[in-house]
């Protein structure tokens, strides 16, 4: 009897325990592109680069583990501004002498996915091109 117990706790013990779990790869290109006049400067903790004026570019990877399906709301934005021990909200950018701004609620944002223009190159890999313009300059203020 003691047997028979042993091995029916055994089984459901391992029923549980067995389940594995997949993880699959993420895979995310972030482009910024500069159709401006002028050089953008981006100094902001774990990612500085410029952008030469009228059509330079700057570009950079992000790789993780995630679902089998992700969507591009998944990936937010590429700059690394959610960490946990600084606020990084909002990010501000040069354009030339003046300074870009860029919130949650801006019309025209890094940090917000649906700024970007997005590519799904297959799943879990896509392509996000933000592309610097004029209009940006002209919404950018002085800077302090």
């Amino acid at each position: 009897m003691r047997y028979l117990v042993l091995g029916v706790f055994s089984l459901t013990l391992f029923s549980f325990s067995c389940k594995k779990r997949v993880d699959y790869a993420q895979y995310a290109e972030f482009h910024y592109l500069n159709s401006t006049s002028k050089k953008i400067v981006m100094d902001y903790p774990k990612k500085k680069f410029a952008i030469e004026a009228n059509g330079g570019e700057y570009f950079f990877e992000v790789r993780g583990i995630g679902p089998e399906s992700i969507s591009p709301d998944s990936y937010n934005f590429g700059l690394p501004i959610n960490l946990t021990e600084e606020n990084r909200i909002p990010v501000t950018i040069k354009i030339g002498d003046k300074c870009f701004i860029s919130t949650e609620t801006s019309e025209h944002t890094l940090i917000n996915v649906n700024s970007y223009k997005i590519e799904k190159i297959n799943e879990g890999h896509y392509k996000f091109t933000y592309t610097f313009t004029e209009a940006d300059y002209n919404r950018a203020v002085n800077c302090p």
